[in-house]
């Protein structure tokens, strides 16, 4: 037990060490003169190794958030066309789409007057790997353009740090909603089953979603020995959340309180990237944390003698 229990915490201090690093997308701006009074605004994201992050129009069943880009609507400049976009790579033959190493979103403009002019946007945009996903993260840019070119970048969002994640989680008690709106407390449901698994989700998180289809013949073969699923969602989109319910086949708990990364919690239980999850036992003691496919499948196993 005591070598299954260290096993269990060099994993959670491995995952969160990982998550704490620098955040995987950085990004530069700037804009070229194409004719008079005319530029284009290329804003370059450069993706680490093994990140992506997803196109304006995310494919995919709703998988992975989209990136979205909003320029002031001030006057003194008029926007060409829409906002292009052109990746390092692609991946078409992926399900879904996303970009890798880097991808470039272009805008063009068209100024009014001769005097120089400092255009506002914001960039926000979601930086997954095949096992999880950050965060949303938001970056406010500022752009002089027809003069001396310069750019001011500024966070407007915490989101980017990920300083302060508690290596000790502890499981407390708490009340959220289901699909239908009912209020279910997490004690009736702990103290009734002999292990539950309580697992951070959201529908627009690919790993999370295979996580979750993987768990299906788990749950349906140890249920009736007293094995449950909690299943919280992130989602911000009722009904986004009730459809990958739906398409995935997830007959347990689900619940969510439908404010995404500012759900009290997320601060409670210091989830700083999905998916997560935690088996509790019926006293409220945490057993195990992040455990998927074959390493979840031997935990339960050895829990309820196969």
């Amino acid at each position: 037990m005591l070598k299954f229990l260290m096993t269990v915490m060099l994993s959670s201090l491995t995952f969160l060490g990982f998550t704490q690093a620098n955040h995987p997308v950085s990004w530069t701006v700037n804009a070229e003169k194409i004719d008079l009074l005319t530029y284009k605004v290329n804003i370059q994201a450069t993706i680490k190794d093994p990140y992506h992050i997803y196109p304006q129009h995310s494919s995919g069943g709703g998988l992975g958030m989209p990136t979205e880009i909003k320029f002031s609507d001030t006057p003194g400049v008029a926007y060409v066309g829409v906002i292009e976009e052109k990746g390092v790579e692609d991946n078409k033959d992926k399900r879904v789409a996303y970009y890798a190493k880097g991808v470039t979103f272009s805008q063009v403009v068209r100024l009014k007057s001769d005097e120089p002019f400092i255009l506002s946007f914001q960039v926000k945009s979601m930086a997954c790997n095949d096992f999880m996903c950050m965060p949303p993260s938001t970056k406010q840019f500022t752009l002089t353009i027809n003069g001396q070119t310069t750019a001011d970048e500024k966070n407007t969002s915490s989101n980017d740090s990920l300083q302060g994640i508690a290596t000790v989680v502890r499981y407390e008690d708490f009340e959220m909603t289901d699909t239908e709106g009912k209020v279910v407390s997490s004690k009736d449901i702990i103290t009734k089953s002999k292990y539950t698994f309580i697992d951070f989700w959201a529908s627009w998180c690919a790993p999370c979603r295979v996580q979750g289809r993987e768990m299906i013949p788990l749950y349906n073969k140890y249920q009736a020995q007293g094995f449950q699923v909690i299943g919280i969602s992130l989602d911000t989109n009722i009904e986004a959340w009730k459809k990958a319910i739906q398409q995935d086949g997830y007959a347990w708990i689900n619940l969510s309180d439908l404010k995404g990364f500012n759900s009290a919690m997320v601060k409670k239980y210091n989830i700083t990237a999905i998916p997560r999850n935690f088996i509790v036992d019926n006293n409220g003691e945490i057993i195990a944390k992040d455990l998927h496919g074959a390493e979840l499948e031997t935990r339960l196993a050895e829990l309820f003698g196969r």
